[in-house]
């Protein structure tokens, strides 16, 4: 009998995942302490590897944002977000965290290509290659940029003292 639980224990142990795989899979789902960043603060942070702007809004960004939020101004009017295979509607709503929030990816395919933040013709972020302007949602308002930026998916943890990001999407 001994032997017969030995085996199911055995063989249930053999399906699980490794420990590179499961640290693997934290990599790719980095935590933001909240207390970390001040209402205002936005930073380019290099998280698994990638460029990730990370955004609080404070309350004056948020009223700001609230104004851009018009689907008539906008050049594309859905935004890519990581992981998810069909884009979503441009709206500040689906590209934030309770609206307080904001994290994209800071990255290019062209090696020339960088991100000023909080700059630009609509004080989110500016591209310089192409003259790029975005605005707090990080959609393209001005310039020859081809689309808007890739959103990061995003929840909170720890009673709220926490963010998740899902750098591969969410499982």
């Amino acid at each position: 009998m001994f032997s017969l639980f030995l085996g199911l224990f055995l063989l249930t142990r053999t399906g699980l995942p490794t420990a590179d795989v499961v640290a693997q899979q934290a990599a790719s789902r980095p935590i933001i302490q909240v207390d970390a960043f001040s209402p205002g603060d936005v930073e380019i942070l290099l998280l698994n590897s990638r460029r990730v702007v990370v955004w609080r809004r404070n309350e004056a960004d948020r009223i700001l944002a609230a104004s851009q939020n018009a689907p008539e101004e906008w050049q594309h009017h859905d935004t890519r977000i990581l992981g998810k295979p069909k884009p979503v509607l441009a709206d500040d709503a689906n590209l934030t965290l309770n609206e307080e929030w904001f994290f994209a990816l800071a990255e290019f395919s062209n090696p020339y290509q960088y991100l000023l933040l909080r700059a630009g013709d609509f004080e989110g972020f500016f591209e310089g290659r192409y003259a790029t302007h975005f605005d707090l949602a990080g959609r393209v308002r001005k310039g020859r940029g081809s689309k808007n930026l890739t959103v990061i998916e995003a929840e909170y943890v720890d009673d709220g003292k926490g963010i998740q990001l899902f750098l591969n999407g969410k499982p």
